[in-house]
């Protein structure tokens, strides 16, 4: 039950990134230096992408050991999509914590910069809207 709920939380957090990570995307794409409004939006989305990414790694140990071998015995394109998401998801956790700091240690000349990094915000919610999708089909398929 406490597996099941953890792996819940996971997938609610990603679906929560995904539409966070856009917010840092609006508020940097004219390249203006950050209010102090946005510095918030920008440290509180890496923490909501910090916190999914740390639910998946909390779970993965006990997920690998009982379900993972479950599903690549049942369905090997279901098992590959699990570790689709496994890679993905540290690029997520790489963009998300490149544009975070990027962003807020940008000196405020560095208009190029800020945009850069609405840039990788938009890619790495893509990436996360991908991941809950492959997420939510492996979990249909085989869930703790």
């Amino acid at each position: 039950m406490t597996w099941r709920l953890l792996e819940s939380a996971h997938g609610y957090l990603g679906v929560l990134a995904v539409v966070a990570l856009l917010h840092p995307a609006i508020l940097l794409r004219r390249g203006q230096p950050l209010s102090r409004g946005a510095r918030w939006s920008v440290a509180l989305t890496t923490l909501v992408t910090a916190l999914a990414f740390g639910f998946g790694v909390g779970i993965y140990e006990h997920y690998r050991a009982t379900a993972k071998r479950v599903i690549f015995l049942e369905n090997r394109t279901i098992g590959l999509l699990f570790e689709t998401k496994e890679h993905l998801g540290f690029a997520i956790i790489a963009l998300a914590l490149g544009a975070g700091l990027a962003a807020l240690v940008a000196p405020r000349a560095a208009v190029d910069l800020r945009r850069a990094c609405a840039l990788t915000y938009v890619a790495a919610s893509i990436l996360c809207a991908v991941v809950v999708a492959l997420g939510a089909v492996v979990a249909s398929t085989q869930g703790f």
